[in-house]
């Protein structure tokens, strides 16, 4: 899909860099995440204005996915009818991707379980992308997708809690 734009990122690794900053700049617009993965943009050419519409859609998506409380977020990887070497090649790019945006700021804590998921991902992001397509690469492969769409929340929600689950401390008193 990126392929008419002028980036280096793929979509795996572009929507890891959103999810990342997302996590750490609340306030992120579509125009910080594209600063981020495309170079230019040339909005009177057909075929870039078209994948940028791609892209708002994208970013739209992904920001009521990460902020839905039914945990309906998915990462945008190849999914399970391709190849398990595409599926992990794609999840280790979604990983680099999403350390990549969440170092796009300074993060905020010091909550041991986000330090490790972090340190998790970034295992992840160098996994040997020669996975044998067997059954057992392929169930571990998909715990270990189960496992960053949940470390994803879990980071979001403690680097930036959902207003609907903030009490004021005046109503505890």
């Amino acid at each position: 899909m990126l392929h008419h734009l002028n980036t280096d990122d793929t979509v795996s690794s572009a929507h890891g860099i959103l999810c990342g900053f997302s996590c750490v700049k609340p306030d992120l617009t579509l125009d910080d995440w594209l600063n981020e993965v495309l170079v230019s943009i040339d909005l009177n050419n057909v075929n870039e204005k078209s994948e940028h519409e791609t892209l708002a859609k994208i970013y739209n998506n992904t920001l009521l996915q990460l902020n839905d409380e039914t945990l309906n977020f998915q990462l945008l990887i190849a999914d399970e009818d391709c190849q398990l070497r595409e599926q992990a090649q794609t999840l280790i790019q979604w990983c680099q991707g999403f350390l990549v945006g969440l170092g796009l700021q300074k993060i905020q804590t010091h909550d041991e379980d986000v330090l490790e998921m972090i340190k998790d991902f970034s295992e992840i992001s160098k996994l040997d992308v020669d996975v044998l397509d067997s059954e057992q690469n392929e169930q571990d492969l998909s715990q270990i997708i189960e496992f960053v769409r949940m470390g994803t929340l879990l980071i979001q929600e403690t680097l930036q809690p959902s207003k609907q689950d903030y009490i004021s401390p005046e109503i505890l008193h």
